[in-house]
């Protein structure tokens, strides 16, 4: 029986338009797809490196605030902080930077310290950086006794008679609790859990006159040891080099160095704190009612003396003394502390201030 033959059926090219259509559309989201990836990558891109650009020149912001504040630091008479007492500083931002003018100070340890600066980039983006600072003061804020005679033959005359309690004393007084205290309000007691020192230190053994074993008082109250002429010799020299002093007395908050120079006399009356310098020539009277909690330096024929009721605590140093002789005849107590020559880290000219270390705070 014959096989029947079905006739083919004839494939038309209008049957494949749709599947070019199907492939064409394909290939155009693809490449939609592409270009806006491409797109967004490139935006993501330009975003990122703005925040990036923004945030370092906040950050440079930033550094130059800090650099703001330790200049400021080190040219302003600043009453730094005590533990849990932060202090407030405000400085001047140049004009073309951008940052916080105002950082508060705290107390990390002795000498050392921290504060946090915000510098601010293009649209307002912020940087913060915290910044620790440390003062180095000189080692002449240090003091070998209540009363240290560094030149060759020393001599010290002291009260006659019992009354008066001591002149020159190296057990370790704390300063008055009132800065601004008179009279017998400024007298303290020594506090005998601290270290004493010496009440003289010389170099040489001393010539010494009047009642010794009722007005001179330290542990041991006479020593000898080397001098130190020199060292404070350039101290001096280089604080009336570089002007670094005033002629008026410094505070406790604020203490300076006060200058007597040749032919002038300094009335010592109320209170005062720092580093006076009686230089070759100059005198300071202690008249009154007289407090002053420091460093006092006599050079050549620089002396102290005066009629009135004056309490001194720190310590006398004598340098290239020319007369060789203190007189302690008067109502002037020499008294060693401590707490009144830590307080000399205080004045910032003669002061080293730097920075120690700095983190970006998140």
């Amino acid at each position: 029986m014959a096989q029947l033959i079905q006739p083919r059926k004839e494939v038309r090219p209008s049957d494949e338009r749709g599947m070019v259509l199907v492939v064409v559309l394909l290939l155009t989201a693809v490449l939609v797809l592409l270009g806006s990836t491409a797109v967004i990558m490139s935006t993501t891109d330009m975003k990122i490196s703005a925040n990036y650009k923004a945030g370092t020149q906040a950050f440079y912001e930033a550094e130059a605030g800090v650099e703001q504040v330790i200049y400021y630091l080190r040219n302003n008479p600043v009453v730094y902080p005590t533990a849990g007492s932060p202090t407030t500083v405000t400085v001047t931002c140049p004009a073309g930077f951008s940052f916080n003018p105002t950082v508060t100070l705290h107390y990390v340890a002795p000498y050392r310290y921290r504060f946090q600066m915000t510098g601010i980039g293009t649209n307002n983006t912020s940087k913060t950086i915290e910044a620790r600072i440390r003062k180095i003061p000189p080692s002449t804020t240090s003091a070998d006794g209540a009363v240290a005679m560094y030149g060759g033959g020393p001599a010290v005359d002291f009260k006659k008679g019992g009354g008066g309690g001591y002149a020159v004393d190296g057990h370790d007084y704390p300063v008055p609790a009132d800065p601004n205290c008179n009279g017998s309000a400024c007298d303290t007691t020594a506090d005998s859990s601290l270290p004493a020192k010496p009440g003289l230190y010389t170099v040489m053994t001393p010539t010494v006159t009047g009642n010794v074993s009722a007005h001179l008082g330290g542990s041991p109250t006479q020593t000898l040891g080397p001098s130190r002429e020199t060292e404070y010799n350039n101290f001096v020299n280089n604080v009336l080099t570089n002007n670094l002093y005033q002629t008026t007395l410094g505070t406790r908050d604020i203490p300076a160095i006060t200058v007597i120079p040749n032919g002038a006399t300094l009335n010592g009356t109320g209170n005062g704190a720092g580093i006076i310098i009686v230089d070759n020539g100059g005198e300071l009277n202690i008249v009154g009612n007289f407090e002053f909690e420091g460093l006092v330096i006599l050079r050549g024929t620089g002396r102290v003396f005066g009629s009135g009721t004056g309490n001194i605590f720190g310590s006398m140093i004598t340098i290239g003394h020319e007369s060789k002789l203190i007189d302690l005849t008067g109502s002037i107590n020499l008294f060693y502390s401590s707490s009144a020559l830590s307080n000399l880290q205080n004045i910032n000219s003669i002061t080293t201030l730097q920075r120690t270390a700095w983190r970006d705070v998140f």
